[in-house]
């Protein structure tokens, strides 16, 4: 269970989603749109360590200091959007250093960006009602992305969040 992102009464809230853990209704527990400031205040306010934070992340939105932050407390990082978001994905998909890494490697753009993610060791969740699109999110395994390739797509960050959270 995912409190969903930071504001008034976070600790009571996350208090009661520990008490149904023990209670045996929740498995694990996790915040969405969490970042380091919000951390370092809540995280030594609870009990339970969340099992995962999860945030939008996208080749033009990074979050390159969070990312590693969260990952030293041992919570899996999970990325929202990693193909940009709503009314950005075909300028992400579209993108020239995207496009050229995934033709060297017979790719999609999507598969590059979501290998990108894994590289990164955030967990991703594209979303797709087309079977086509979905079959080929899950074809990540039989390629690597260069450490010059990762740099690239890192020098794409743009700081730029398409959702307000």
């Amino acid at each position: 269970m995912l409190l969903h992102h930071p504001g008034t009464g976070d600790v009571e809230a996350y208090l009661a989603m520990e008490k149904a853990v023990w209670d045996g209704k929740i498995r694990s527990l996790g915040l969405s749109n969490w970042y380091v400031e919000e951390l370092e205040e809540f995280l030594p306010q609870v009990n339970i360590t969340p099992a995962l934070v999860q945030n939008e992340i996208h080749p033009y939105y990074q979050e390159n200091d969070v990312i590693p932050y969260i990952q030293s407390f041992g919570i899996v990082v999970q990325g929202w959007y990693p193909l940009g978001g709503r009314g950005y994905t075909a300028e992400l998909l579209g993108n020239e250093v995207i496009s050229e890494i995934a033709a060297s490697h017979g790719k999609s753009s999507a598969q590059v960006i979501l290998r990108w993610n894994l590289q990164k060791g955030v967990v991703v969740i594209p979303g797709s009602s087309n079977p086509d699109h979905i079959q080929e999110n899950t074809e990540l395994f039989d390629f690597e992305l260069t450490e010059e390739e990762m740099e690239r797509i890192g020098a794409l960050d743009r700081g730029e969040k398409h959702d307000w959270y």
